[in-house]
C-alpha cells in the first residue's frame, strides 16, 4: 500500500506493510509508536526525534527505527519523504525465517511475538546492498505501481538486506577494544552520535574536546575509538566533509572561492586551496572551469 501523506494514526495500520511517499514544503508528524521502519529523504531533509536520539535524514542517508519506538518528525523546507513501514507480524516471521537454518525450518512450529532482531538505530549511508531495493520501491511509487504481492516481495528483500547490513555493522562493533559486547555496542553508539554531530556542524569551528563531549568520552578514548571504527581521525573526517561540500558548491553555484572557503569552515584561503588540490589534484578555480567545460561539452554532444 502506498500513501501520499502520513496517516492520522500509524498504529491503525499495524497489520499492513505500507509506503509513505510525498513531497511537501512543511510538515510535522506528532509523536507515535512506530513499527519497524526505514526513513529516507529523496530531496531536502526530514528531522526525526526518538527516545534514542535526534536524526537529520538527508538524501545520502537513511534511518532505521525499531518496532515499538516512540518517534516524531518535522519537515521545515521543501522535501520528498519516502519511508517503509513493516507490518509487525510480517517482519517478525520474515526475520525469524531468515535467521533460522534451513534444516531447522520444518521443526519451527511457532514464531516469537516480538521482533527477533533489534537493529542499531542510527543514520546509515546509502549503499549497494539495501539502497537499490529502496530505489526500486521509490520508482514503483512514482508510477503508482501499488501491487500488493510485488510490494510484499520487495519488503521481504529489504529485510534480507537489512540483516546483511546489521551483521556487517556488528562485525565493526566487535573490533572495539572491550570485553563485554554490550559495552562495545554502547561505545559504538556514542561514537556514531558524535559523528552525526560532526555531520551537522562541520562548517563551524569545532574542537576535539567539543566532539568528544557529545560522545561522553575523554578526548583520547574518543579519538582512538573513532579511528578504529571509521579508519580516519575526527579532524581528517571534518576536512573530508568540508572539501566535499566545497566541490559541490564549486560545481553547483557561482559563489566566489573566497566565500566558499570561509563558508565551509576554513580560516585560511591558502590552506583551503592547498588541501583542495591535495584531495582533487587541482586548485578550486581550475576545478570549477574544468567542470563547466565538461558540462558544456556534454551538452554539445547530446544536442548533435
Amino acid at each position: 500500500m502506498i500513501l501520499r501523506k502520513y496517516p492520522e494514526s500509524i498504529s491503525n495500520l499495524n497489520n499492513k506493510n505500507f509506503i509513505v511517499h510525498f513531497t511537501t514544503k512543511g510538515f510535522e508528524l506528532n509523536n507515535h509508536v512506530s513499527p519497524l521502519s526505514i526513513k529516507c529523504s529523496m530531496k531536502g531533509e526530514e528531522n526525526y526525534k526518538t527516545s534514542v536520539g535526534i536524526y537529520r535524514v538527508t538524501t545520502g542517508k537513511y534511518l532505521i527505527v525499531n518496532e515499538g519506538q516512540d518517534c516524531s518528525s518535522q519537515i521545515e523546507n521543501e522535501a520528498e519523504t519516502f519511508s517503509l513501514y513493516f507490518d509487525s507480524k510480517f517482519s517478525n516471521e520474515a526475520l525469524q525465517s531468515l535467521m533460522t537454518p534451513s534444516d531447522k525450518l520444518l521443526n519451527v512450529s511457532f514464531y516469537p511475538s516480538r521482533q527477533p532482531v533489534h537493529f542499531f538505530e542510527k543514520l546509515y549511508l546509502h549503499n549497494n546492498i539495501l539502497s537499490p531495493t529502496l530505489m526500486k520501491l521509490r520508482l514503483a511509487s512514482k508510477v503508482n505501481y501499488d501491487d500488493e504481492c510485488w510490494i510484499k516481495e520487495q519488503f521481504y528483500d529489504v529485510l534480507e538486506k537489512l540483516l546483511i547490513v546489521h551483521r556487517d555493522l556488528y562485525k565493526e562493533i566487535d573490533k572495539l577494544p572491550s570485553i563485554k559486547f554490550s559495552t562495545k555496542t554502547e561505545l559504538y553508539k556514542r561514537v556514531c552520535n558524535a559523528k552525526e554531530f560532526i555531520d551537522s556542524s562541520f562548517t563551524t569551528s569545532i574542537s576535539l574536546e567539543t566532539i568528544s563531549k557529545e560522545a561522553c568520552l575523554s578526548q583520547y578514548h574518543f579519538l582512538r575509538l573513532f579511528k578504529t571504527i571509521f579508519k580516519i581521525t575526527p579532524h581528517q573526517y571534518i576536512i573530508k566533509k568540508r572539501l566535499e561540500k566545497a566541490s559541490h558548491l564549486l560545481m553547483r553555484t557561482d559563489l566566489p572561492v573566497t566565500d566558499i572557503c570561509f563558508d565551509i569552515g576554513f580560516e585560511s584561503l591558502s590552506t583551503f586551496s592547498w588541501m583542495f588540490k591535495k584531495k582533487f589534484g587541482i586548485s578550486p578555480d581550475p576545478f570549477r572551469c574544468e567542470y563547466h567545460k565538461y558540462i558544456y561539452k556534454n551538452k554539445i554532444l547530446t544536442t548533435d
